[in-house]
């Protein structure tokens, strides 16, 4: 295998930090005290060049790159904010620590809004799948107050609100409250239902709004797709980093909707 080429090297230090392994200082300190190994050679030297892809070890522990996507079930009441000045549980511990500075979550969900949120290494990829232009679908399944037989018609001829007028699209309706929603109602709450309802935009408590003001207000909401990704099975609190295929797909824009109900007894309306 030929040699790459000078500027294709980049500094050990700067590699170890845009890996999540230590700041730079921390990262040089590491390297002169015979911590780190390049390709299972131990080096000390800070200033040596290695390649992007090189494989790293502090420790004998991996030194591996960040996951470029990252998805994650927020559970009920965590923030949507890295870090909270008055010590409320946020995402600062979502994920594994020395991913904090190099994955940052995609949009938000509201605290009381559970389900899927997607983490990123690429701001650029960020602005894509939160641009309403792109019109990246949104699914969410919403424990509901009332189940008027004409919600699907109300939400596809558009919704006004306080924020303006939005389309949603009803994927399924069912007459009982799935497990994974009755957990985040409150005891008083009595539900006449459920539905699955797509959107293209992610606006402050947008889908809250639309229900709403549809005649189906929300007593309960909890995010399961995101483009064509689906949060599945995943546990409160859990992750799993996106596969190539995934993260290609979302990039490109080619995930819409999957066409799946996602949700135990949901039906597709009539």
């Amino acid at each position: 295998m030929s040699a790459p080429p000078p500027d294709a090297l980049v500094r050990l230090d700067r590699l170890l930090a845009e890996r999540g392994c230590g700041g730079r200082k921390e990262t040089q300190r590491l390297i002169r005290r015979g911590h780190v190994r390049v390709d299972g050679a131990e080096v000390l030297s800070i200033d040596l060049k290695v390649r992007p892809d090189a494989r790293l070890e502090v420790d004998g522990e991996p030194c591996d790159p960040p996951p470029a996507v990252v998805a994650y079930h927020k559970p009920l009441h965590q923030l949507s904010a890295l870090r909270d000045p008055w010590g409320r549980a946020g995402l600062d511990y979502a994920l594994p620590p020395r991913w904090r500075e190099a994955l940052h979550p995609v949009g938000r969900l509201d605290a009381d809004t559970t389900g899927l949120l997607l983490f990123s290494a690429d701001g650029a990829l960020t602005q894509r799948l939160l641009h309403p232009r792109r019109a990246v679908e949104r699914a969410y399944v919403a424990a509901v107050a009332a189940l008027p037989e004409d919600l699907g018609a109300r939400l596809a001829a558009g919704v006004e609100t306080s924020l303006g007028v939005f389309v949603g699209r009803l994927e399924a309706r069912a007459a009982a409250v799935s497990p994974a929603l009755a957990a985040s109602l409150e005891p008083s709450a009595v539900a006449a239902g459920e539905v699955r309802v797509a959107v293209t935009e992610g606006k402050h408590r947008m889908v809250r709004r639309m229900l709403h003001n549809a005649g189906a207000s929300v007593l309960a909401l909890h995010r399961v797709r995101f483009g064509g990704v689906e949060l599945g099975a995943l546990a409160p609190g859990g992750w799993r980093a996106l596969s190539a295929e995934e993260v290609a797909a979302l990039s490109s824009g080619a995930l819409g909707a999957s066409g799946a109900s996602g949700a135990s007894g949901l039906t597709p309306p009539p």
